[in-house]
């Protein structure tokens, strides 16, 4: 990888889902976790591909013809008063992470902040998914809040910590 500068960001597409799932199935500590019958499919990809819109995309980087991580910015809660909060997911393949590939997306997001009507952005984190913490604590976030036990898989459970970042 020579620089970042050559990878851009867009909106995902069809034909990008096998590569979201990588990301997901990567990233994800309870993906490999979870029985056959209960893990992400492509069809849930296609899914949220579907369901996104103008004002909560699914956005991926790509370099090179290859797409390295995706960011999804969805509604938080389905409540009127809720519509500014948004929450936000961010997978980036093993190989990619350090290079800044995340906060790309992430600011790229917040630039957006205006189009997307947001003042607040939401994350859950594993709790112990260091590496995450880390990385939305220095874009800025901080722990709102502490779900224990909440994440649950055939074999292990988890708590998640709820990050969230005021924009406005």
């Amino acid at each position: 990888m020579s620089s970042l500068n050559n990878g851009s960001i867009r909106s995902a597409l069809l034909d990008d889902a096998p590569a979201i799932l990588e990301a997901y199935k990567a990233s994800d500590s309870f993906s490999s976790l979870h029985a056959r019958e209960n893990q992400i499919s492509l069809l849930d990809v296609l899914d949220w591909l579907e369901n996104a819109s103008d004002k909560h995309p699914l956005l991926v980087f790509e370099y090179d013809s290859r797409v390295v991580a995706w960011c999804s910015v969805e509604p938080f809660y389905g409540l009127p008063a809720f519509d500014s909060a948004s929450e936000v997911s961010l997978y980036v393949l093993p190989d990619w992470q350090g290079f800044g590939v995340g906060q790309r997306l992430l600011n790229y997001v917040q630039e957006q902040k205006k189009h997307l009507a947001l003042t607040h952005l939401l994350a859950y984190v594993y709790g112990n998914n260091t590496k995450s913490k880390i990385f939305f604590e220095k874009q800025g976030f901080a722990v709102w809040g502490y779900l224990p036990n909440i994440a649950r898989g055939p074999s292990a459970c988890g708590d998640v910590c709820l990050y969230g970042l005021q924009l406005d």
